[in-house]
């Protein structure tokens, strides 16, 4: 009967509930003591596997069965059961109330409602909120949203709507265009009871309503939607920090970059669209060289691909790069990697075309033949990867046109899958539509082994601009095709946060803006003083007049200029001790300041960077300076002075010199004192910030950064203890790690007492 829906438990174990009513299956898992899972779909319903959940570490090539319990803690909770509901005691004073009448769910904090399912019906189950899925919960005036993966605007996402699917949107507005290029059905809700997040294991095209609808009948209430065939959904319970580290944890942990890939890397689509294209690589080489500019990377467009005005995948334009093996290694001996771009769809004039249709490696319509649809330069198709064949054929051409010629590192772009036709199927049955993300998981999924089956203990690197939350294990991300704007660059600040805030740690912006003209000398600055603090420091452009968004784009400001480049360098052992920490501590590199500190602002120009930078920045032209708020139970170094936490601070940010930045007392930062430049080799210093009195522990790490020998300890982690007092500060040093610590150990300007180092 529908609104009227009467669940019998039919199953369970220790950890797993099983009900059924109305031919339809209600599922509980309780997958750890502050985490469960909720599945609702028709008896007899074939669910698809996911790639986003792997919490064991590793997914298997067909994908993971979307209700496995491999790699849960799973718990047994206490449990009370009355004639028509449940409760289920958690740990942390959580409970779960289960209403059988239409399986409704409510959750506990401390005996208050955190929030639960809408009554008198939450779900969908017999068409009586027409054909999508759909799942209704409570909503509470005052309560903060966060998260979505690269969502714009504010970083509190209540009160919106949102569509969750990948698109290719060049030139988007920062502040209100949707959607954007990941596909992550995950948020954190935050009201005055406490926090709780939810994630909704899909990779159909889905829609959340964060307040926007209103309807008489029911009380407040937001909601997901899905063109899925089943709802499958996470809730984690805690703080906003613990909630986001379960998630990830569920997710599963990210790839580990190599160190370089923190330095300057370099990109411009001018270059390899001209036809001189390897001249002018090489005036870029010199001019690095000349300027003394640190750079280890540089991305390189998809215009080497071209024949004529196309792009053609895998395709070397010889009048352009007549030998690329050569070209290639003339860059690596400078020290800077080429990262080669890749797209996973071929034009119907690609000369493989014809050989990729006869083998049947393409999206197939209903009657077989290849789906075709708009990319780039005309029409083509996209490459199946859940075909095996054409998985192996990516893999092979990854190695055969750009490995084997001496890069070791790709650039998977335009891996939106564009395909919204219902009828377009892929070789394991699920429709095109319902897997897009999937698709780029898998595209990226056969770059990473092509990487490891070629180059062994070489740590893989990749950067793929769409993909679901599972991307994270195999590649880094950025914000894609922004604008040269100054509000473009406010609302990326917001973007990347909410990146971090879904999962996605490891990711960086186009600094100056993508599309659009030539950024103005003080935009060109505020955006690299941003992005001196992103794990991905890449400056990339596609100017309106053809021209080239470089470092010296403005020689009347190379100082300042080399002055962030320098900055940058000197901040590398931090990022990449950071990054380390990233992924197997799982906290983000990048974070909001109220992630960790209650009192601070929910919208603010600040982050943190790491647990111990505070960085403020300036987003409106002619400004120069900015209010940063300092959270409480904490002291702040700036320079020479400390400042006393739970204040607001005016920092002067010069639009035309390098960043200042606040350290946590109660830290040791690490850092290059080479100074910067061209190929300089690197001189670490450990600086002790430390607290007025008390101890503190620190945590730092390096290794050859490249390789995965750091897994069998060869590598410097260091686990400092300091302690503090009037006359000393004491720090003792013990090494986890085979390689000796090969640097210095100093005590921070502002503090006058004498160090002792024991180790």
């Amino acid at each position: 009967m529908k609104f009227d829906h009467r669940f019998k438990l039919t199953s369970q174990t220790d950890s797993t509930r099983i009900y059924e009513a109305d031919g339809n299956i209600a599922r509980l898992d309780f997958i750890s003591p502050t985490a469960l899972r909720v599945a609702c779909y028709k008896k007899g319903e074939a669910l698809a596997g996911t790639y986003n959940v792997c919490p064991e570490g590793s997914m298997p090539y067909g994908g993971r069965d979307k209700l496995s319990l491999e790699g849960f803690e799973c718990v047994n909770p206490q449990c009370n059961i009355s004639e028509s509901t449940e409760s289920f005691t958690l740990s942390e004073g959580i409970e779960v109330r289960l209403d059988r009448k239409n399986f409704l769910l409510e959750y506990y904090l401390d005996g208050r409602k955190l929030f639960g399912d809408r009554a008198p019906l939450a779900y969908n189950f017999d068409g009586e909120f027409g054909g999508d899925l759909i799942h209704y919960i409570s909503r509470d005036g005052d309560e903060k949203i966060f998260g979505l993966g690269d969502k714009g605007g504010r970083l509190n996402k209540s009160g919106r709507t949102f569509k969750i699917e990948t698109t290719d949107t060049m030139g988007y507005n920062a502040e209100i265009a949707d959607p954007l290029y990941k596909h992550i059905p995950f948020f954190i809700c935050e009201n005055e009871v406490g926090a709780y997040g939810i994630f909704y294991d899909t990779s159909a095209t889905s829609y959340f309503d964060f307040g926007v609808e209103h309807n008489n009948y029911y009380e407040h209430y937001k909601f997901f939607k899905t063109e899925d065939n089943a709802l499958v959904y996470y809730v984690f319970f805690g703080s906003k920090l613990e909630i986001l580290k379960q998630f990830t944890h569920l997710a599963g942990r990210q790839a580990f970059p190599p160190k370089w890939s923190f330095d300057y890397c370099a990109s411009t689509m001018a270059y390899t669209d001209a036809p001189d294209s390897e001249v002018q690589m090489n005036g870029f080489l010199e001019k690095v060289r000349e300027l003394g500019l640190n750079c280890q990377g540089f991305y390189l467009s998809s215009g080497y691909t071209s024949i004529g005005d196309k792009r053609f995948v895998f395709n070397w334009n010889y009048d352009k790069f007549p030998k690329p093996e050569e070209f290639i290694r003339n860059f690596a001996e400078n020290g800077i990697n080429i990262i080669p771009n890749i797209k996973p769809a071929f034009l119907k004039d690609h000369p493989m075309y014809g050989e990729l249709e006869r083998r049947g490696l393409f999206v197939k319509n209903s009657d077989g033949t290849p789906f075709v649809t708009q990319f780039w330069d005309g029409v083509g198709s996209y490459l199946d990867f859940t075909n095996r064949e054409a998985f192996d054929f990516w893999k092979s051409e990854v190695t055969e046109k750009l490995l084997d010629n001496g890069i070791i590192c790709t650039w998977n772009d335009n891996n939106e899958f564009d395909i919204k036709d219902t009828e377009a199927k892929t070789q394991c049955g699920v429709p095109a539509c319902r897997m897009r993300p999937d698709l780029t998981y898998l595209m990226d999924m056969a770059s990473y082994e092509a990487q490891i089956e070629k180059r062994g203990n070489l740590r893989p690197f990749l950067s793929s601009r769409s993909g679901n939350v599972g991307v994270r294990r195999l590649a880094q991300t950025w914000s894609g095709d922004n604008r040269t704007a100054f509000e473009d660059l406010r609302y990326c600040h917001n973007i990347g946060l909410t990146m971090s805030l879904s999962g996605l740690y490891f990711y960086g912006h186009d600094l100056g803006g993508f599309s659009g003209c030539m950024p103005s000398r003080e935009l060109l600055m505020r955006w690299l003083q941003h992005g001196l603090f992103e794990p991905r420091f890449t400056i990339h452009s596609w100017n309106d007049d053809g021209s080239s968004t470089m470092p010296w784009s403005y020689p009347d400001i190379i100082d300042s200029v080399k002055g962030i480049f320098a900055q940058r360098k000197r901040l590398i052992p931090y990022l990449y001790s950071c990054a380390y920490k990233s992924v197997y501590d799982e906290e983000p590199m990048n974070a909001p300041v109220f992630l960790y500190y209650d009192d601070a602002p929910c919208e603010s120009d600040s982050m943190l960077v790491g647990r111990d930078i505070l960085a403020a920045f300036v987003f409106d032209e002619g400004r120069e300076s900015t209010k940063v708020y300092l959270p409480k139970g904490e002291d702040w170094y700036l320079g020479s002075r400390l400042y006393s936490g739970g204040q607001s601070v005016e920092l002067a940010v010069p639009a035309y010199s390098s960043m200042p930045y606040f350290v946590r007392a109660g830290s040791v930062i690490p850092t290059d004192e080479s100074g910067g430049g061209f190929r300089t080799e690197e001189r670490l210093v450990l600086t002790v910030y430390p607290k007025e009195r008390g101890s503190f522990t620190s945590e730092f790490f390096t290794d050859d950064g490249e390789s995965f020998d750091y897994l069998s300890g060869k590598c410097t982690h260091l686990m400092l203890e300091v302690n503090c007092d009037e006359a000393e500060v004491r720090v003792k040093i013990t090494n986890r790690g085979s390689t000796a610590f090969d640097g210095e150990i100093r005590l921070c300007e502002a503090d006058g007492r004498r160090l002792a180092v024991e180790d």
